[in-house]
C-alpha cells in the first residue's frame, strides 16, 4: 500500500480553526471541541495510508480536476493527490449540509 505525506493548506488549516472555535463557543462546547480536534488528528493520519483509494469527484460539481473527499462525522475533507511526490494536499475542509460545490469554487 502506498503512503502519502499529508499537507494542509493555509486555507483548509483556517477551516479547522473556524470549526474547532465554532464548536467550542456556539455550539457543542470544550469537551466536545476537543475530541473533534482529536478525530480531524485521527483522520488526516489516516489519509497517509488511504488518499489514493478514495474516489474522484465530479470536475463539473467542483470545478477542479482530481479532488477527492473523506468523511469525518458530520465535515468533509477535501484534497488531490500528487503521485510525483507522494503527496496528499487537503484544500478545504467544511460542513457536509454546506453547500461544497460552491465552497469549493471560490478556492
Amino acid at each position: 500500500m502506498k503512503r502519502y505525506i499529508v499537507e494542509i493548506s493555509k486555507t483548509a488549516e483556517q477551516d479547522l480553526e473556524d470549526i474547532i472555535l465554532y464548536l467550542r463557543h456556539s455550539l457543542a462546547g470544550e469537551i466536545i471541541a476537543d475530541k473533534y480536534k482529536i478525530l480531524f488528528k485521527q483522520k488526516l493520519k489516516e489519509l497517509e495510508n488511504i488518499a489514493g483509494s478514495m474516489p474522484i469527484l465530479s470536475e463539473e460539481l467542483t470545478g477542479h480536476k482530481d479532488i477527492r473527499k473523506i468523511n469525518v462525522r458530520n465535515y468533509i475533507v477535501f484534497y488531490i493527490i500528487d503521485k510525483i511526490n507522494s503527496k496528499a494536499l487537503v484544500l478545504r475542509i467544511g460542513h457536509a449540509f454546506m453547500d461544497w460545490e460552491k465552497y469549493l469554487r471560490d478556492e
